[in-house]
């Protein structure tokens, strides 16, 4: 059981303290393309952004809005601890570095820094949006290349297709659809530091108030399931509540019924 909940740890910590401890090690290879992720909100709206860093210059990236999940180019400058990211359709976005105090007197910069905040505009200035973004992972590379690579054959857009319909399926209440896109066995660690294979979708569908509770269908919808974390062959979705290898969802996170709470 203390196994169990020990790699659900790992899976989080590993993900949410990437960007903290990888950045610092990227930061030392110098020539190098980084790709540096965010998720948060624009307005009221859940949107990610990875920026394509080399050196203290912005090369490119794009960012999406959760209900699009449509890659938007963009490209950006930084002067200080300020950054301006300019979007193809002509929207700006005016953020800064934000901290969260270890980095003592040093000017936050990519490296430092939890995440930016700020404002997006339009292109005439007639709407303007507050933007918060927190920092997510730190990966090598400028983005060219087929990021699920180590998981699966099939093309990004095909596998995350399958991720998303998985999501929409649980969301709706299709129980008999989402089963599905589930990868047999598959493990769940429960918050009351219990485990438990389920070994084929009846057995799932019989427990399926205690896998989908009111925690999990919340963490669900906000999630991005777009540009996601890789790690030991498997995809990660949201803050570590649910994994997928080449065949589906493969664990399970259940989150304590606590964290339901509106967001």
């Amino acid at each position: 059981m203390e196994g169990a909940r020990l790699l659900f740890r790992v899976f989080v910590l590993g993900a949410v303290s990437l960007l903290a401890s990888s950045s610092e090690d990227f930061g030392q290879r110098k020539g190098e393309f980084l790709q540096y992720q965010y998720e948060g909100n624009l307005g009221t709206s859940r949107i990610g952004m990875t920026v394509i860093r080399e050196g203290n210059d912005i090369k490119g990236g794009h960012y999406f809005y959760q209900r699009f999940l449509k890659d938007i180019p963009i490209t950006g400058s930084i002067i200080g601890s300020r950054i301006t990211i300019a979007e193809a359709g002509g929207g700006a976005f005016h953020l800064h570095f934000v901290g969260n105090g270890s980095e003592a007197d040093r000017p936050l910069d990519f490296e430092n820094s939890v995440g930016m905040e700020g404002t997006w505009s339009n292109v005439d200035g007639t709407r303007t949006y507050p933007v918060s973004l927190h920092g997510t992972v730190v990966r090598p590379g400028a983005g060219d290349e087929r990021r699920y690579r180590e998981v699966t054959d099939e093309s990004d857009e095909r596998f995350e297709g399958r991720i998303r319909a998985f999501v929409q399926a649980v969301l709706s209440g299709d129980k008999r659809a989402a089963v599905r896109f589930i990868s047999y066995p598959v493990r769940v660690n429960f918050p009351n530091d219990t485990s438990k294979n389920f070994r084929n979708s009846e057995a799932v569908l019989a427990a399926w108030t205690d896998l989908f509770n009111p925690a999990l269908l919340m963490k669900l919808r906000r999630a991005l399931p777009h540009d996601m974390f890789i790690r030991n062959g498997m995809v990660m979705l949201g803050t570590g509540e649910a994994w997928f290898d080449n065949k589906g969802l493969a664990a399970l996170n259940v989150p304590a019924a606590s964290e339901a709470i509106a967001q």
